[in-house]
């Protein structure tokens, strides 16, 4: 061992890869073939960790692109005014007794040929469904 000033120098040994196998076979007792399956199973980890990660990236790349609306050939003058009275406001199933605002959990889970639509809580009462717990 050279001691001097500013560094401590060991007796260097260059580890190649057949180096650390034996050093870990020696202290863990474990064969080659174990401990490359190890590296295996470690490495297939990794990348599968990598690639998903570069997946959600390629993913939030394309929340930016634009969606076209088709309007059967009407121009902007033939396309009536929508007025928020008149919209679709509340949802119901026609197999059940129940009622839900757009926005509820509940709406989301109605087959779309099940769906009826109600412009008001009113006209959903009066056809005999109640405003569902979920939705208060």
């Amino acid at each position: 061992m050279l001691v001097n000033s500013k560094f401590i120098i060991y007796n260097q040994v260059v580890m190649s890869i057949p180096n650390i196998i034996d050093k870990i076979k020696r202290k863990i007792h474990i064969d080659k073939v174990t401990i490359m399956y190890l590296f295996i199973i470690a490495g297939v980890g990794i990348s599968s960790f990598c690639l998903g990660r570069l997946s959600l990236n390629a993913n939030s790349n394309s929340k930016n692109d634009t969606v076209k609306i088709e309007t059967n050939n009407q121009t902007d003058d033939e396309i009536p005014d929508v007025n928020i009275s008149t919209q679709k406001m509340y949802l119901a199933s026609k197999n059940g007794k129940m009622y839900y605002s757009i926005g509820c959990s509940g709406a989301k889970r109605i087959k779309l040929e099940n769906q009826v639509w109600f412009s008001s809580r009113a006209d959903a009462e009066k056809s005999g469904y109640t405003l569902s717990s979920a939705c208060k």
